[in-house]
């Protein structure tokens, strides 16, 4: 054990001697040679392997944000065409609801209009029959005061003439009476 102590701490000394290996002038056109062939080697590997894949990844992120924009663009055209019809469709619908709207309040005149008419015929109507049954049981009145004005005219008259008068005489006499208050009767109001 004692040997291998002391062939460790030679190593360690010697070691301390040289200084760092890397820069041993009795080592360093080799250990140049094998950083080159190394270097070369990697930057090999790294060109056929890993450039292409790195290449291969950033041409097709580059591709699919090309295509993302043209799918972008023709979306957004397409909403443009569609915001275009959308706007065509609402104008064409609002002129038809004002047509309708239109048509309806022409409708309503010309119905308002025919009820109006249909109501003054009725009350036109109405009004003649009433002025007829006004006319009717005016002279029903007349003819029945007419009635008992002569009746009681004819007993007023025959007490006090103690004379019978007949019923024409008394019709006579009452028709010139009533021609005669009919003739007067604006002075008599």
């Amino acid at each position: 054990m004692i040997s291998a102590a002391y062939a460790a701490t030679h190593a360690a000394a010697e070691h301390a001697q040289s200084g760092m290996p890397q820069f041993d002038s009795s080592t360093f056109s080799s250990q140049m040679f094998w950083t080159v062939i190394s270097f070369v080697a990697l930057l090999l590997l790294l060109k056929k392997f890993v450039v292409p894949a790195i290449s291969d990844v950033l041409e097709a992120r580059a591709s699919r944000i090309e295509e993302e924009l043209k799918a972008a663009e023709n979306e957004r055209k397409e909403a443009a065409a569609l915001l275009v019809d959308q706007r065509a469709e609402v104008k064409a619908e609002r002129e038809k609801i004002a047509q309708l709207l239109e048509s309806a309040r022409k409708e309503a005149d010309a119905l308002r209009e025919q009820e109006k008419a249909e109501l003054e015929a009725e009350l036109a109507k109405l009004k003649s029959q009433a002025t007829q049954d006004i006319e009717q049981a005016r002279r029903q009145a007349m003819s029945e005061v007419r009635g008992v004005v002569v009746e009681v005219a004819l007993a007023v008259t025959e007490k006090l003439i103690t004379k019978s008068i007949d019923k024409a005489e008394a019709n006579k006499l009452a028709d010139e009476a009533i021609r005669h208050l009919e003739a007067n009767k604006d002075q008599l109001h």
